[in-house]
């Protein structure tokens, strides 16, 4: 975290009331993001708003928090199978640990359809030339679903976040993951991306 904010710094952006930073974070079991949010909130404070970003099918932490069972509620309860090219994220229960330390402090939790993380993940290569796997596509969606969505600007309401401050802020796709998947996969994502956007 001390590293994102010297990142940060650098481009002369500073974290504030004024300038609220958002950041999506690709959940799986929780274990890892747990310790991302964890770090985030020890550097940044109340600036940081963390989102939880899940596989459609695969929406453990979720439901976990939902249902306030955490670990004790799987994805096949609710008839969903689990099945997601987002390998990382692809995990039918959650940390329970995570669940219950961080649920009051989770600003949003959002889904997104392997077609969507397809499309974010081909988007990102043409305009950036930067290459992930659809697990770590998954926060690209973020920005969209907190302007477009209900939850997202009942969040913002609740939480004092005006439209002064959000012209300001600053988002985060916080996307690990890509550098190591083979080549001939990755073209086989970067097709498929392909095909969706030209539907």
């Amino acid at each position: 975290m001390v590293r994102l904010r010297r990142q940060l710094r650098d481009l002369r952006i500073e974290a504030s009331e004024k300038r609220p930073l958002f950041v999506y974070l690709p959940c799986g079991v929780g274990g890892g993001l747990g310790g991302i949010f964890f770090g985030l909130k020890a550097v940044f404070g109340d600036n940081v708003h963390c989102f939880f970003a899940e596989p459609t099918r695969s929406p453990c932490m979720l439901l976990g928090l939902l249902t306030r069972l955490y670990d004790k509620v799987s994805v096949a309860d609710f008839g969903l199978d689990n099945a997601t090219e987002a390998d990382g994220l692809a995990v039918g229960r959650p940390s329970s640990f995570v669940g219950k330390t961080l649920e009051g402090l989770i600003a949003v939790v959002y889904t997104a359809s392997d077609g969507i993380l397809h499309v974010c993940l081909g988007a990102l290569a043409e305009t950036e030339n930067i290459f992930v796997e659809p697990s770590a596509a998954a926060g690209i969606p973020g920005p969209f679903r907190l302007f477009s969505s209900l939850g997202g600007r009942q969040f913002l309401e609740a939480a004092g976040i005006g439209p002064e401050q959000m012209e300001n802020a600053v988002h985060i796709a916080w996307s690990t993951g890509g550098g190591m998947v083979p080549k001939e996969i990755m073209n086989g994502c970067l097709a498929k991306a392909a095909g969706l956007l030209a539907r």
